[in-house]
This record gives structure tokens, C-alpha cells and sequence, in this order.
């Protein structure tokens, strides 16, 4: 019972943390903002800020990687086409634009980039790639697709995600069909 509560006490910790950097990154420079400053507009003490966390990013890359584990999921199906695999991501990061806004002013979106290619890589043990896929070839092909869902996103962003996660998806995937045949959960 004890473990549950503390994990279920971090979660709230975590998630008023990252609410109050949010809001924060609205009014100031990332570089500007405090520990303190954002411990102190969480109502959660500096001991807690650094239970949790190193240094400020850790933050952002922590809500990245909740990013990616709720995105696989919706991917965890028994095989899913690439379309159906664009569509989810433009749906499930259109959830995510002020965040990402956020990240644009704060020019961190490095770290976007940096976690797609850390989740591409552990998916790639369900992908079927169309071509020879040694580990050489491997490791290039995602960091391409990952810099091109990347910078689409970032684009995508950039132009107020006017366009549909569907014409999202219809415009970029036939690119990622000629690097991957599907992606298969077993």
C-alpha cells in the first residue's frame, strides 16, 4: 500500500512540475527560469524537485518519453499499417502543440529529435524493413526517419497544424513505405 501511494504521490509530484516549467516557458526564456522558481510555482519543496530530477531538462525529456510510451501504445496492435502509424502520430503529438510550442521558443526541440531516435530504436525489433536491413543499414534508417517524422512535426507545428493527422499522414507515409514494409507486434 505504502509503495503505491509514494508512486501515485511522484506521479502528482512530476505532473505539477512539468505543468508549472510549462507555464513558465510561456512568460520567460527557458534559460531564465529556476529550480527554484519552478519548485515554488508547483507547491512541491527543491528535495522533491531533485528526487525526481538532475537538472531542468530532465523535465522535458521525462514528459517526452510518457509522449512515446502513450504513442506506442496505440501502436501496440497485432501489425499496423504506416499509414495507420502516421495518422496516430500526427493525432497524438496535435495533443502535444503548445508543448512542442514551447520547445520551439525555448529552441529545445533537440530533444525531441534525440527521443524519437531512442524510441525508434526499440521499436525497431517489431518493424519489417523492405530492404536489407543490416545493423549498419539499421542504425541509418532511423535516424533518417526519425529526423523526417522530426522535421515535419516541427514544421507541421510551425504553420499552426492546420492540416488533418489524415493528410498528414497520406503526405508522408509512402515516403516511409519505401524504408519499412510494417511494424509487427508479436
Amino acid at each position: 500500500m505504502t509503495n503505491k501511494y509514494n508512486s501515485e504521490q511522484n506521479k502528482i509530484t512530476k505532473e505539477s512540475i512539468f505543468g508549472a516549467l510549462m507555464t513558465l516557458m510561456e512568460k520567460k526564456d527557458f534559460k531564465n527560469i529556476s529550480i527554484t522558481e519552478v519548485s515554488q510555482k508547483a507547491g512541491v519543496s527543491r528535495m522533491a524537485f531533485y528526487r525526481n530530477y538532475s537538472i531542468m531538462e530532465d523535465i522535458i525529456i521525462d514528459h517526452l518519453d510518457d509522449i512515446f510510451k502513450e504513442y506506442s501504445t496505440l501502436l501496440n496492435n497485432k501489425e499496423i499499417s504506416n499509414y495507420e502509424m502516421t495518422r496516430l502520430y500526427f493525432y497524438y503529438f496535435r495533443q502535444q502543440q503548445k508543448f512542442i510550442e514551447n520547445l520551439l521558443q525555448s529552441k529545445l526541440t533537440h530533444l525531441i529529435l534525440e527521443r524519437s531516435v531512442e524510441f525508434l530504436n526499440i521499436l525497431s525489433t517489431a518493424i519489417t524493413c523492405t530492404m536489407d536491413c543490416s545493423p549498419e543499414f539499421e542504425k541509418y534508417n532511423i535516424d533518417f526517419i526519425a529526423g523526417g517524422f522530426f522535421n515535419v512535426l516541427i514544421s507541421w507545428c510551425k504553420n499552426g497544424m492546420i492540416e488533418s493527422d489524415e493528410k498528414m499522414a497520406e503526405m508522408v507515409h509512402a515516403r516511409l513505405s519505401n524504408h519499412i514494409a510494417r511494424i509487427s507486434f508479436i
